[in-house]
């Protein structure tokens, strides 16, 4: 079986799950291929495409050095040249892998076309110059149409493995439904829900119905959810500390009833799991006013998703950088938990 390259050199779940439909249409369009998935560990690829066998996922550097890069350069070519590589698909407008890929002697050669990396390239086809600066799912959706593959829905889908949902589901099963699963957690504190909120959003929920409310985030943010669960000790409902590995996350939240939280790779699983998600929007614009924007509702337009934005408040601008989100005060503390569980109340 010949084998096939995927470039996609983002940096968290949320970039790398936008960009799953890609691979799955490739999988689709090329059934006797194997695929290599290279992208950046914090993505979680290993094990998010755990149930996908004809794929291996390789993690390329996060950051890189003049050492770094001469290392990898070589190990990459060694490596595609073992793996007999006849096509490469590179998702980004970097030389780099279009080098590496014309040096380790891979037939075809298809990227985006921009700038220098279209000397290395020997497709025909390229983005035209109105995509440079879009989006980075509308260049790769405009990508795969220039090679004659044609997506009907960008919406992320993705599976868990039966094996460990079978382990959930004894292991919890003493736990009164519904199941909530609570993503208090996230990179970019402007676009993080105070903890206190956390608490008063279960107790409001616990008022109206016994649940298990699982506390989800990695597992360094344990003593965050210890801290939840310490303040909710007289409720009836029962609070997990469920800061597990990603392949058990993936799971428990495929077998929950819905997930509300933050905007975090955590609720990126959640929609691509086909769970009512509903994710506060305090510091971020929703996914249809940003890279979903111009597929929305026709090729995204998702029934799982439903968006908390602040009254009166100020959403970040979409292009900019993460580290320019809108502060907390005018944000995600204009969002109170009376009205986040009204909103849940009205669509579970």
């Amino acid at each position: 079986m010949k084998s096939e390259a995927i470039v996609l050199p983002y940096y968290g779940i949320g970039d790398f799950l936008t960009h799953l439909p890609f691979i799955l249409a490739l999988l689709k369009k090329n059934k006797k291929s194997k695929f290599i998935v290279l992208t950046k560990s914090r993505t979680f690829a290993k094990k998010l495409l755990l149930p996908e066998k004809r794929i291996e996922v390789i993690y390329i550097q996060n950051n890189y050095n003049l050492f770094s890069s001469i290392k990898e350069f070589f190990k990459l070519i060694n490596f595609f040249k073992k793996k007999k590589t006849s096509r490469i698909w590179i998702f980004h407008r970097s030389p780099r892998f279009a080098i590496i890929a014309f040096f380790s002697s891979i037939e075809e050669r298809l990227g985006y076309g921009i700038g220098s990396q279209k000397i290395w390239l020997n497709c025909k086809s390229f983005l035209k110059k109105k995509f440079y600066k879009s989006f980075p799912i509308e260049k790769s959706f405009e990508f795969l149409k220039i090679n004659n593959i044609y997506l009907n829905s960008v919406e992320p889908k993705l599976d868990a493995l039966k094996s460990i949902n079978t382990k959930i589901k004894k292991e919890f099963l003493k736990y009164p439904k519904p199941w909530v699963v609570i993503g208090f957690g996230s990179t970019d504190i402007h676009r993080t829900w105070k903890t206190l909120n956390f608490i008063n959003l279960i107790k409001l929920l616990d008022k109206l119905k016994k649940s298990t409310f699982f506390l989800i985030g990695s597992p360094k943010e344990r003593k965050g959810a210890d801290k939840i669960i310490s303040k909710c000790l007289k409720i009836k409902s029962k609070v997990i500390n469920a800061c597990f590995s990603m392949e058990k996350t993936i799971s428990l939240i495929s077998l929950s009833d819905f997930y509300v939280g933050n905007d975090t790779g955590s609720s990126n699983l959640s929609l691509a799991l086909g769970v009512k998600t509903f994710i506060i929007h305090g510091g971020t614009p929703p996914y249809t006013k940003t890279v979903y924007r111009k597929f929305y509702p026709n090729r995204y337009n998702s029934k799982f998703l439903f968006p908390i934005e602040p009254k009166g408040g100020v959403l970040r601008d979409p292009h900019l950088k993460g580290n320019d989100s809108i502060p907390r005060n005018i944000g995600m503390d204009l969002i109170k938990p009376e009205d986040v569980a009204k909103l849940i109340l009205k669509k579970i």
